[in-house]
């Protein structure tokens, strides 16, 4: 977004076209061709970024300038049998505008690094050494012009050494915009990143440093630590809660919070007409936060310099709570503060983090201050509570107290940048300022494109973006420092992922990103949609031999590999060093295999690397072969949230963490033949029956029903009903034993057929508390409700089986006692196999497991106890070759 004259565009020649048609190079086919021309009757053009000329013939010696020219250079011409090349040579090609490639038109052409050269796309513009001024360097009359007015915030002799400024208005560039991004919000780009020697470098912060564990304090400013079991300190503690938002207990469902105005939430409201999802923009105007400030916020009066005092004028724009909760006002609207004296406030600091929940992150504007009070405007998704506030201060110029933070100061339009660079100098460093909002490439309704060996970098949305594009390869690439996804095959619904009509759309199919490297991302690595639910055609979108590192930075749930969908495998990547999920699971039929997910949920709770949540209807799913080492605070390798149900978790090794599998609910989840070491417990999970016997219904179970409502059962009216197509489709599909798992056991569910919501037999209406009696015959007994295997509200076919525990316990079952008559539930109460057939060592070396290379040994504890066809199977499916992406030379094709 550099303010400049468009340039325009010069026409192709018809020279140009006759050069084309007689042009000779090779055609890349698939993922075995070379990237180096060869003659064929394909057509081959070139372009550089150093010589070409979007108006020379596109021949190897007379090489276009962009992409794009020599996209419409083939455009029409190429096809299977005829496909075209473009090849990229060496150099940095710096866009404006999206590579689109559309149709027919632009199908079967790959773009490739020519030779091996090395080929960057990026939406950075560079910051030239000249235009850096070192602070003190510049004159009392410089320092006296308009733009820099804010640099007295850096009131200390230590604050302002080192530090260099940019003025960015003066050089055209658009210093882009902080905007509130966090869970269940709708996603806007975020602000523009300075990157230094291709490290992204950090919006200046207090406190300090992202190195801390889920659990240390250090690194941000807490509330009273008690959702974390962590020692806090007190920087932050909320204001009348109760008074200004209602009980806890009902803020889910008072209308007092932005979560819930969601349709989920609001679905006992008497008025039908309001049991719509609010629209963000009036999300955006609730109640914001209040805090009381404390601690290391309060040593100092710290939390004075974060912005200017006031307290700010509200506009009260009416109550809109629900019920006992119609008069409280859920909508104050705090005005900003007008004129600010930026030579001595800030103008524009946020709180990050979280807010109302350990796995969901949020941003709020720091407003103003008053005494001992820290006012913010917007709202947090869920109420702040003191148990779970974990946050840092950003985009604050007077905490800019060490080597690489920055800050760009947006006031009054004032637009310059300020940096303290590594070493005190900017000098002999390249910088760039990503301000660049578009996609690299956008493959839209394309077959048979390949993308290899080009590096991508800095863009505030996401890298890559396919939309029913068919038989893409993704292949050798490197995307760093985009804001949001690298890659995103599909597209996801506004919705958030709580609601029932969340999905992933235009996923197309037989797409494949390989040999990878995609790394420091704000959001995730590879959006793999595709695939019809309704029909089970599956979408077999891959994503292997990758390497994903240091994602989600910016937003939560925004893992290395999303699965939404039917069919699509995530297998044989390396992912590591990230605060939040590695893989997502939305859908059927997926494969999770073969992957080393290290270092990862560093930096939240109640949740797993792999994750699924809120729907019995995720069946045939499989984990498997898989590495989890080193996973962060009292998550879980697997986690099955709420009812989450039909996984097989097999052959896995979790060393190095607080628990192997979460079973939430669940139906049909099995844990079979795994290894688990150094772990508390090799799974735990809950019941449903732990909640209450008269607990009905129960937390999210509009969306449960509705999502099961939507494929396995046909309600007439209902909103979210399955066609009897789907059913029987669903029926066959599950019970046929045709599909199967990696290792050739057939994915069979044919209890789904049996499966029911405890309803109200006369009315067909579920069942609530005032239905519901210990022995009554109206459908919701206990017997119909909490006892039949066949009750989506029963745990049953659980299993947890062959299990190898080194250093903890096997799986912790949640006990419920029901009374009149009295009877206990657990899984066991359901399931035949849980913690059967297992196996507790005292050390690794006592199983004989090699952790090396994963094996087992025909000697040690596992081969006596198990036998050798055990360990056989094992040794011959579970490897450490393969994974991530390959060295030089040995790319994989297949």
């Amino acid at each position: 977004m550099v303010r400049t004259r468009r340039r325009p565009v010069r026409m192709l020649t018809a020279s140009v076209a006759l050069a084309l048609a007689t042009s000779i190079g090779g055609p890349t086919t698939g993922a075995t061709a070379d990237p180096a021309p060869a003659a064929s009757a394909g057509l081959t053009v070139y372009v550089s970024a150093t010589d070409g000329d979007d108006a020379n013939s596109g021949r190897r010696n007379d090489p276009f300038k962009t992409i794009a020219a020599a996209r419409d250079a083939l455009a029409g011409r190429t096809s299977a049998k005829a496909r075209g090349t473009v090849y990229i040579r060496g150099g940095t090609y710096v866009l404006d505008d999206t590579v689109r490639l559309k149709g027919s038109e632009n199908s079967w052409v790959t773009y490739a690094a020519y030779r091996n050269e090395k080929v960057t796309i990026t939406g950075s513009h560079e910051l030239p050494a000249e235009g850096w001024k070192k602070l003190s360097d510049l004159s009392p009359e410089t320092l006296a012009e308009p733009q820099y007015s804010s640099h007295t915030r850096l009131d200390t002799a230590a604050l302002r050494e080192g530090v260099w400024v940019y003025d960015l208005g003066a050089a055209g560039i658009d210093p882009g915009t902080l905007y509130k991004n966090g869970f269940n919000w709708v996603q806007d780009p975020f602000a523009p990143e300075l990157v230094v020697g291709g490290d992204t470098q950090t919006l200046a912060e207090y406190p300090n440093g992202n190195t801390c564990s889920t659990t240390e304090t250090a690194c941000h400013l807490w509330g009273t630590g008690d959702k974390w079991d962590a020692d806090a300190p007190r920087d932050l503690m909320n204001v009348d809660l109760e008074g200004r938002f209602g009980p806890e207990s009902d803020w889910n469902f008072s209308g007092t919070t932005p979560r819930a105005q969601f349709e989920d939430k609001k679905q006992l409201l008497e008025d039908p007409g309001q049991r719509d999802t609010w629209s963000p923009q009036e999300m955006r105007r609730m109640t914001p936060s209040i805090f009381t400030v404390g601690g290391r916020a309060l040593a100092d009066d710290r939390f004075r310099r974060w912005a200017p005092e006031a307290v700010p004028t509200v506009d009260d724009l009416g109550t809109r709570g629900f019920g006992d909760y119609a008069d409280v006002p859920v909508q104050l609207d705090p005005r900003w503060i007008e004129d600010i004296d930026n030579t001595t406030s800030e103008t524009e600091g946020w709180l990050s983090g979280y807010f109302g929940n350990n796995y969901a992150n949020d941003m709020v504007r720091i407003l103003s201050w008053s005494e001992d009070r820290l006012y913010t405007k917007y709202p947090s998704m869920y109420i702040p509570q003191d148990a779970w506030t974990k946050v840092k201060v950003i985009n604050v110029l007077s905490e800019m107290d060490t080597a690489g933070e920055y800050y760009i100061d947006r006031y009054d339009d004032n637009d310059v940048l300020y940096y303290r660079p590594e070493g005190g100098t900017v000098e002999g460093r390249n910088a760039t300022l990503q301000t660049f909002d578009k996609n690299f490439f956008l493959l839209e309704g394309t077959t048979g494109v390949t993308l290899r060996g080009l590096a991508m970098t800095g863009s505030l949305v996401s890298g890559v973006q396919l939309l029913d594009a068919v038989g893409t390869l993704v292949d050798g690439v490197d995307i760093s420092n985009v804001s949001m996804d690298a890659i995103r095959i599909g597209r996801a619904t506004d919705t958030i992922t709580s609601m029932p009509d969340y999905e992933t759309l235009r996923g197309g199919r037989d797409n494949v990103v390989q040999n990878s490297y995609l790394h420091d991302l704000g959001g995730g690595g590879v959006l793999l949609g595709g695939g019809d639910r309704a029909t089970l055609e599956r979408g077999d979108n891959v994503a292997r031999h990758n390497e994903v590192a240091r994602f989600s930075k910016l937003a939560t749930y925004t893992p290395a590999g999303y699965l939404y969908g039917v069919g699509n495998s995530f297998e044989y990547n390396y992912v590591h060093d990230a605060p939040h999920m590695a893989v997502q699971i939305m859908g059927n039929d997926m494969r999770v295999n073969n992957n080393h997910f290290r270092d990862v949920v560093k930096n939240a709770g109640d949740m797993g690397v792999v994750y699924a949540g809120r729907d019995f209807t995720y069946l045939g799913n499989e984990v498997a072969y898989n590495h989890f080492e080193k996973i962060g605070g009292t998550n879980d390798a697997l986690y099955m949230d709420d009812g989450a149900s039909g996984v097989r978790f097999h052959h896995n090794v979790v060393n190095d963490a607080h628990s192997g599998v979460n079973f939430n609910s669940g139906h049909s989840n099995t844990a079979n033949d795994n290894v688990f070491l150094g772990v508390e417990r090799a799974g735990h999970g809950g019941i449903y029956h732990k909640r209450g016997e008269t607990r009905l219904p129960l937390d999210n179970s509009w969306v449960l029903q509705s999502r099961f409502n939507s494929f396995l059962d046909v309600r007439e009216g209902e909103k979210y009903s399955a066609t009897p197509e789907t059913v029987a489709a669903w029926h066959e599909h599950y019970t046929s034993g045709r599909p199967r798992y990696s290792d050739g056991v057939p994915i069979s569910s044919p209890e789904i057929t049996q499966w029911y919501v405890p309803r109200v037999t006369a009315t067909g209406k579920d069942c609530t508390a005032a239905d519901y009696s210990v022995s009554g015959t109206n459908g919701c007994s206990r017997a119909t409700v909490w006892d039949d295997a066949d009750s989506l509200w029963v745990p049953s076919r659980v299993e947890i089986d062959h299990a190898v525990v080194v250093g903890g316990s096997g799986y912790v079952e949640t006990t419920a006692t029901f009374a009149d008559p009295t009877s206990e539930y657990n899984v066991s109460r359901w399931s035949d196999k849980v913690n059967t057939n297992g196996l507790t060592a005292s050390s690794v070396a006592e199983t004989g497991l090699d952790l090396g290379t994963l094996k087992f040994s025909d000697s040690g504890a596992v081969a006596r106890e198990f036998g050798s066809a055990w360990v056989d199977e094992w040794n011959r499916r579970v490897t450490t070759e393969g994974v991530g992406r390959p060295a030089a030379g040995t790319r994989t094709t297949g």
